[in-house]
């Protein structure tokens, strides 16, 4: 039996019609600028609210708009980690949450996030014959690989970070809160954009699989620059929970498995800690 790297290298190979490497690298460079740049909008906002939301919209309607065009661009050109409904869908959905979330220029705002999200539902109902359905049994993997990673960064955290977490005071609201941005504005842009596009373009272009996962594993690493700061989260969370994304994306080619753990993290990791 022919090991991951071979099947995922074939499948890219034998693609119909491989667009052009220039395309595929325009979108790898404006995934990487608008990600290191996303840290500077609170900074080149200061104190301005309003100029914070515009620029955090715009990001996020470019974001979505990079994602959803290189999904129907590339998919059927190597794009392995997008090949399956529940990773496809979530991005689906996540566009019209953030749409029915409102903000400033609503029209403009929710105007073009609906048109994105109607656009890649049709796609994938169109070929809904090639995509997969995952198992219940991915399901349950993935949810015990985000319990042991958050356990493990909330342990690590409670053992070496001298600053305790503390319990919210309204836990529902707090999970609620947190849930709702994370999964509209965080967690399936930067999936998408690492786990799903970097590592796809990068393995479709000639490299392989095993060095364009510790690629994209650097580029988020240092997406969280504006961290260093705090050497704990910087210098050993953030490399933790990269490794554990990295290696069940590997694994399964399922990135809704990747933004499943990525959100656990980021709204229960803190209250883990708490607990302890």
């Amino acid at each position: 039996m022919k090991n991951n790297d071979t099947i995922f290298l074939r499948s890219t190979n034998n693609a119909q019609k491989k667009p052009s490497p220039k395309i595929g690298m325009a979108f790898i460079f404006l995934i990487i600028l608008q990600s290191y740049l996303l840290p500077l909008i609170a900074v080149a906002s200061g104190t301005d609210y309003n100029k914070y939301t515009n620029y955090a919209y715009l990001y996020t309607i470019s974001s979505y708009t990079i994602v959803v065009l290189s999904i129907i661009i590339f998919h059927t050109n190597g794009l392995d980690v997008f090949q399956d409904h529940f990773s496809l869908w979530i991005i689906v959905l996540t566009c019209f949450f953030r749409a029915s979330l409102g903000g400033y220029n609503e029209v403009t705002y929710k105007g073009v996030l609906i048109f994105l999200g109607l656009v890649l539902s049709n796609y994938i109902i169109a070929h809904r014959k090639s995509i997969k359905i995952p198992s219940l049994k991915s399901v349950f993997i993935g949810l015990l690989w985000s319990l042991g990673t958050i356990v493990a960064i909330a342990l690590l955290r409670l053992l070496l970070d001298p600053n305790p977490e503390t319990f919210p005071s309204n836990l529902s609201a707090y999970i609620i809160n947190v849930s709702v941005f994370q999964l509209s504005f965080v967690t399936v842009i930067e999936e998408a954009y690492f786990r799903g596009l970097l590592f796809g373009f990068l393995v479709m272009y000639g490299y392989k699989e095993n060095t364009a996962l510790f690629i994209q594993a650097v580029l988020f690493w240092g997406i969280h620059y504006m961290k260093i700061a705090d050497p704990i989260y910087f210098f050993l969370l953030v490399p933790l929970f990269t490794l554990s994304a990295t290696l069940i994306i590997k694994k399964y080619k399922m990135l809704y498995l990747s933004i499943m753990m990525h959100t656990l993290n980021n709204v229960f990791e803190g209250i883990l800690v708490a607990i302890f």
